[in-house]
């Protein structure tokens, strides 16, 4: 039988197998394997841990092969492929079965079932669910899942499987260089590239977020980037790989190495420097759809303390979308990793010029980074749609970063730029992403309390609505998610949820040009207010004043201080006699999408 009907976790598929392919698990260290799997029939080096190999044109070819090459002494396993009639991209289980039973059913019932079966079971989920792996003496995990269901005490059967995984890396056919890093701070003319392509402040503020922190970051957070192709010997990662989990590898992939140089490249005076160059690095080498995998991915990640995720790949077009393992696996490692606060994990929105995200990108609590330009504008081939967290720069002047040491040189105007052979110009969003990955670390370098929650929160709110304005719908755009990053807003956020004291940033900028009334009336050192800036620029006070009064119809309250040697306005709405009145009327101030809090006015 060619077909079978699987919930793959989303509904029901029907599945064909495939005419051309197969798949095999190969004996470590074999010298030797089938004439039939040469090199040039690879397809896939990593499906579910299986290699992938087009070895016909027709179904009784490949049963007739598979059966050969399963009786091989280096052949573990041989496994046939499977599509959708949907999809042309290769599905093929990895023999872990999810699956939840009837809660009537009795526990002997359930354990003769596993026994008939000849599964193993793997552990429990809940009550009711549990995962189990075939074994070398059960049937294909997808007829197992058929059998499961026809026992009537199984109501949901989901098999793990892998399909092919996109490296969202975009390239087109055709500290000596920090000033050439336009994406972390530019005026609007980078060193001897073209006049005209980047546009001042299109940028992330990170030279103006180092220069709050007072720093470069801390070497007590740690970065993992899930990819492939890392080249652990060039100078960007010198003493900054901590931990290296591997799952697969491909000897000509070399996607890696960019994108975790953007996130943490060492600043040694030569070459690039990453966003947060003091962070630590984690590599994970080998991205998969695979539950299974993902799973002990994040696993290793939460065993050695990563605080924060970066995956610039994912899946565009597969059947029925992510499962209900997903969905739990995703929101373990974001509420249970760094203690209880959670890893932050990002994934790229994709560069397939689509309505539709990279579905890796809309698992629970992600953050979804697009990319913008060095004009402030739509990169032409991020995806768009309503689960969109962020944008960062990724492209149109393309951005600096590590090559891997077998990798081509890729420079779009064909000038090398820095020591040859070490850097590559690189777009897309598998730019952007590790880009905003450094922020993050930016963030909780400033305030390591902060949870995974938090700092989605907190970049979403702090950033700069680029584009049109009447694009964003309740401060959102599909193209740009709530605005561009600004590491320097998200760094000062964090400081101020730290120890409120700390100045927040302008909420404005300008010179307040225009007509106002301004009233000057002291008021005494008693109640509450709510304060909603900390501005350090006269014309923005004024802009500011006008503002709230419009908003809130309330009035503001202006407390002038010093701060190294320069004024420092802090807005607050107010007074209320009590601090109930005030939080009552904060919930106000936060439905109006501004941050706040609220301040004893006693003693000022």
């Amino acid at each position: 039988m060619n077909k079978i009907r699987v919930n793959l976790g989303r509904g029901f598929d029907v599945l064909k197998k495939s005419k051309q392919l197969i798949g095999v698990k190969i004996r470590p260290g074999a010298k030797t394997l089938p004439k039939e799997l040469s090199e040039r029939r690879m397809v896939y080096p990593h499906l579910a841990g299986f290699r992938i190999y087009r070895v016909a044109r027709s179904y009784k070819k490949v049963e007739s092969i598979l059966d050969k090459v399963r009786k091989h002494p280096n052949i573990l396993l041989g496994t046939h492929v499977y599509f959708t009639d949907a999809s042309d991209k290769p599905i093929v289980p990895n023999g872990l079965i999810m699956l939840a039973f009837n809660s009537d059913s009795k526990k002997s019932d359930r354990s003769k079932l596993i026994k008939r079966l000849k599964l193993k079971k793997e552990r429990s989920l809940s009550d009711t669910k549990i995962i189990v792996q075939v074994t070398k003496d059960s049937s294909n995990p997808l007829k197992v899942c058929t059998a499961l269901l026809e026992s009537g005490i199984v109501v949901e059967a989901i098999p793990d499987f892998d399909v092919p995984i996109t490296t969202y890396a975009f390239t087109m056919p055709t500290d000596d260089l920090f000033p050439l890093q336009w994406y972390l701070e530019n005026n609007g003319a980078t060193p001897g590239e073209p006049k005209g392509k980047i546009i001042q402040g299109a940028d992330l503020k990170v030279v103006k977020a180092w220069k709050r922190l007072g720093n470069k970051g801390s070497n007590k957070v740690r970065v993992a980037i899930f990819d492939i192709g890392f080249d652990r010997s060039h100078p960007a990662f010198v003493d900054k790989v901590i931990a290296d989990h591997i799952i697969w590898q491909d000897a000509s992939s070399h996607h890696g190495t960019s994108c975790a140089a953007l996130a943490i490249a060492s600043e040694s005076g030569e070459g690039i420097v990453g966003v947060a160059p003091n962070a630590e690095l984690v590599l994970i080498e080998g991205p998969s759809f695979s539950w299974y995998e993902l799973e002990t991915a994040f696993k290793f990640c939460m065993n050695n303390e990563v605080d924060i995720i970066s995956c610039s790949w994912g899946q565009q077009d597969f059947p029925s979308g992510h499962d209900p393992m997903h969905d739990h696996i995703f929101r373990e490692v974001t509420t249970k990793g760094r203690n209880g606060k959670g890893c932050v994990v990002l994934f790229a929105a994709g560069n397939e010029d689509s309505e539709s995200l990279n579905v890796m990108a809309r698992m629970p609590n992600t953050i979804c980074v697009a990319g913008s330009t060095s004009g402030d504008g739509h990169w032409i081939y991020s995806n768009r749609g309503e689960e969109l967290s962020v944008a960062a720069p990724g492209g149109n002047w393309p951005l600096i970063t590590a090559k891997a040491a077998w990798a081509d040189d890729y420079w779009i105007d064909g000038k090398t730029r820095g020591t040859p052979g070490l850097y590559k110009h690189f777009e897309g969003t598998s730019a952007a992403t590790p880009l905003v990955a450094g922020v993050c670390a930016l963030m909780l370098s400033a305030n390591p309390d902060l949870s995974a929650t938090e700092v989605k929160n907190i970049l979403q709110s702090t950033a700069d609505k680029i584009g049109t304005q009447d694009e964003y719908l309740n401060g959102h755009s599909i193209r740009f998610g709530y605005g561009r990053v600004n590491a320097d807003a998200a760094v000062a956020e964090a400081l101020r949820l730290k120890d409120p004291s700390v100045v927040l940033p302008d909420i404005n900028t300008g010179t307040g040009n225009g007509l106002y009334h301004f009233e000057v009336e002291p008021l005494p050192s008693s109640g509450w207010g709510i304060q909603t800036g900390a501005l350090r620029e006269y014309g923005n006070v004024l802009k500011m004043v006008d503002k709230l009064q419009k908003r809130f119809g309330k009035r503001v309250m202006i407390h002038i201080s010093e701060l190294n040697g320069q004024p420092n306005y802090k807005i607050m709405l107010g007074p209320f006699n009590t601090k109930s009145l005030a939080r009552d009327f904060q919930k106000k101030v936060k439905a109006a999408g501004m941050e706040s809090f609220l301040k004893n006015l006693k003693g000022i």
